[in-house]
């Protein structure tokens, strides 16, 4: 098992104590990053890869805390968490939420709040911001306004430190690793095992004038991106995902998502010669 090494002081660590989590996301690069900084904290982690599965899991488990992504299959995050806040145990329906979401829009967080959860964090993320959101909740200090201020518009993308050779930049993923050259090779793994399959489907689903699909699938490939931070598609699968679920400009996400898939393969190639894959 891959492993990473934290940048947070081992005390701090302690201070949340062993807590088991329940990590709900159906995006495996996702999973891989989550799970490595919580069981480095050496908390106990299961993973739900659709809505249905958060709720068979609290049906049979218990645990301390919930990190639940948004967009998920069978039933979204807030599906899940407003089901969860109406269950009979009432342990199991006050146990910490927090949202994963890859949306950084203002007022976006008040539909968190309705269904129930505590805080949200915005993907993708550095250990510390992990830390600090779970540390809040834990407190019973979960605030959303506080974070809302220093959230981006969806459009508003950065664009410092773009990479001059590859088209990718693994600066914040090595943060993550800490020079733990195994978990940066099998997060390339799960992205050559994923995200090119994910993105033909993508170009399949513009092709055949599927838009809610083509936006779904955008927005699994988005925190992907943003992670390698791929500066030259960052705009293009925001636009695909927001102009699809609009059903706007169609000739022109058809366009961007040919582009985006021509990308994301030659960052497939580029992965697979770097890590000798």
């Amino acid at each position: 098992m891959t492993k990473t090494y934290s940048t947070i002081d081992h005390q701090h660590i302690i201070s949340l104590g062993k807590l088991k989590v329940l990590l709900a996301e159906d995006n495996e690069v996702n999973q891989l990053l989550a799970k490595g900084i919580l069981r480095y904290w050496g908390m106990e982690t299961k993973v739900a890869a659709t809505g249905n599965e958060v709720i068979e899991f609290l049906a049979y488990e218990d645990f301390d805390l919930v990190l639940m992504d948004i967009q998920m299959p069978e039933k979204s995050g807030i599906e899940a968490a407003t089901e969860i806040r109406n269950l009979t145990d009432l342990k199991k329906k006050n146990i910490p939420i927090i949202a994963l979401t890859a949306n950084a829009l203002k007022g976006e967080e008040k539909k968190y709040v309705a269904a129930g959860m505590d805080d949200f964090l915005t993907k993708p993320f550095k250990e510390g911001d992990l830390y600090e959101v779970i540390e809040r909740v834990l407190r019973k200090e979960g605030s959303f306004g506080r974070k809302v201020l220093y959230q981006k518009h969806e459009n508003e993308v950065v664009t410092e430190n773009r990479p001059t050779g590859n088209l990718y930049d693994l600066k914040q993923l090595e943060e993550i690793a800490a020079g733990n050259t195994d978990f940066l090779a099998a997060l390339a793994k799960i992205y050559l095992d994923t995200i090119p399959a994910t993105s033909t489907e993508m170009v399949e689903a513009t092709k055949a004038g599927e838009w809610d699909k083509a936006s779904k699938l955008a927005h699994k490939l988005k925190s992907t991106i943003d992670s390698l931070n791929m500066h030259l598609i960052i705009k293009d699968i925001r636009a695909i995902e927001v102009d699809a679920k609009n059903r706007v400009n169609t000739e022109t996400i058809k366009r961007l998502a040919l582009n985006v898939d021509t990308v994301i393969k030659k960052v497939a190639c580029q992965l697979k010669a770097d890590f000798s894959l």
